[in-house]
């Protein structure tokens, strides 16, 4: 059954000038009005409703990712701009951000199950699969909730409650025109959404292994663990990550395999479920990001390639190249070379230990810390002597290491860029950074008005209360 909601006409669409009903996509002809639990169970059974690519505009805004002249000068102005961290890379009316625009939709289209659930005929369902399609349902917005605070208010702050967050729509209402909410109610939406759907869902699997965007246990566990290290609460981070990892942490291990052509990374991988991220094992909940690397070089930065063994690291060995797909010498830059390989920006097994590790050395846990490193690290890197806590001469140490671990797993995902974010808010030394794009140079800032993505001009244009 297709069913698919277009985005509130306030954030994309013009109805000002033409009735809301013409940009309502709702029941394609042929196809069932969903009136059955059965009917919103199959709905969010569409990978379309939660699983395509998402977070694309950090793709390039990450400090990490370089570009050579010559391909930067080959790239739209929208891509440029991100580049340049320009203050507004949808500088024309007529540009599109896919990013606010899919994200909305959905949020939409959760909005009406939850609006019909409670009451819609069971069909051939029980009513445990009423609450775990409420639950899901409730999950799924947090998700997107959280996901367009994150990329497009200010990073939260617990002395900063009232800083800009985002439109937060919770029920469907074509005609408002909503203003942002701040940073502190969104994410308090965010949270009782997840505590509820925390309780509706206590009987769900860990993960769900045959459609990986819709969320178990260990997802929504998962996520409020994210929530909470992206709010600063560490305790409550480690607390759930503890609970996810207990339900779930399948690893991949890369240190037994090589590319399907041994030394060319653009073969691919002999894992081949890595290639179709709805079965990927190791995601935990799915939000793609990208699998168009053959086609949208993105280069790593000095700094970033400094930090891998690059003899034992597999993490570089499997997926780095010195040509482009088509052949193509890009020396003496590098390429990340993955070819038709899902990146997600959601959330898997690798983000759990990571975050784990974080809270624990925050909290004074080096040896937790350095635990979960370790059993991550023992699945990357050949050769691997593990970590011990006298090893390090402080946390402040650890903490280092956990943060360069996450720029080499999360390579070309657009995590880096909203992890600085946060470390501008705890208060960690972030710096300046710097681009040199022909001649110019280009800094991005450790302010948080710097890390917060425009919102684009289309949208403005069509909600003044944006403005």
């Amino acid at each position: 059954m297709k069913y698919k909601i277009l985005i509130y006409t306030l954030f994309v669409g013009i109805l000002s000038a033409c009735n809301p009903d013409e940009f309502l996509d709702v029941y394609p002809t042929g196809s069932t009005i969903p009136t059955t639990v059965e009917d919103f169970d199959k709905l969010l059974e569409n990978p379309d409703v939660a699983a395509d690519e998402t977070a694309r505009n950090l793709t390039f805004m990450d400090p990490d990712v370089s570009l050579p002249n010559a391909f930067y000068d080959g790239y739209n102005s929208v891509i440029q701009f991100q580049y340049v961290w320009d203050a507004q890379p949808y500088n024309d009316v007529s540009y599109t951000d896919s990013d606010w625009n899919d994200r909305y939709s959905k949020i939409m289209t959760f909005n009406t199950i939850l609006q019909d659930v409670d009451g819609a005929d069971l069909g051939n369902r029980l009513e445990t699969d009423r609450a775990r399609v409420k639950g899901e349902a409730l999950a799924q917005r947090a998700y997107e909730l959280f996901s367009l605070v994150t990329e497009y208010g200010a990073a939260y702050s617990a002395n900063n409650t009232d800083a800009p967050g985002i439109p937060m729509p919770l029920e469907v209402d074509l005609t408002a025109q909503l203003s942002r909410k701040s940073v502190g109610e969104v994410y308090a939406q965010i949270e009782k959404d997840l505590d509820a759907a925390e309780n509706l869902l206590q009987n769900n699997n860990p993960i769900n292994t045959g459609a990986n965007f819709r969320p178990g246990m260990a997802s929504i566990y998962g996520l409020q663990a994210l929530v909470a290290l992206t709010k600063g609460d560490f305790g409550k981070a480690n607390t759930y990550a503890d609970r996810a990892l207990n339900l779930y942490h399948f690893l991949y291990d890369y240190t037994g395999i090589t590319n399907n052509t041994e030394g060319n990374a653009w073969s691919g991988l002999p894992i081949t479920n890595l290639d179709y991220s709805t079965t990927t094992e190791n995601v935990v909940w799915n939000r793609e990001h990208r699998d168009d690397y053959q086609v949208i070089n993105v280069f790593y930065g000095e700094p970033l390639l400094q930090l891998f063994d690059q003899e034992n690291d597999q993490r570089f060995i499997l997926f780095h190249s010195t040509e482009s797909y088509t052949g193509v010498s890009v020396s003496p830059s590098i390429v990340y070379a993955s070819y038709r390989r899902t990146v997600q920006a959601g959330l898997t097994t690798p983000d759990l230990y990571l975050i784990s590790a974080e809270a624990k050395v925050r909290t004074g846990d080096r040896a937790g810390a350095l635990s979960r490193l370790n059993t991550l690290l023992e699945n990357r890197i050949l050769n691997f002597t593990p970590y011990t806590a006298d090893s390090f001469s402080d946390d402040a140490a650890v903490l280092e290491l956990v943060k360069a671990e996450r720029r080499k797993e999360f390579m070309a995902s657009g995590k880096n860029f909203l992890d600085q974010k946060r470390y501008v808010a705890y208060g960690d030394n972030v710096p300046t950074f710097e681009r040199n794009v022909n001649g110019n140079i280009f800094t991005l800032e450790p302010d948080q008005e710097s890390y917060m993505v425009p919102i684009s001009l289309n949208i403005q244009s069509l909600n003044p209360n944006l403005n």
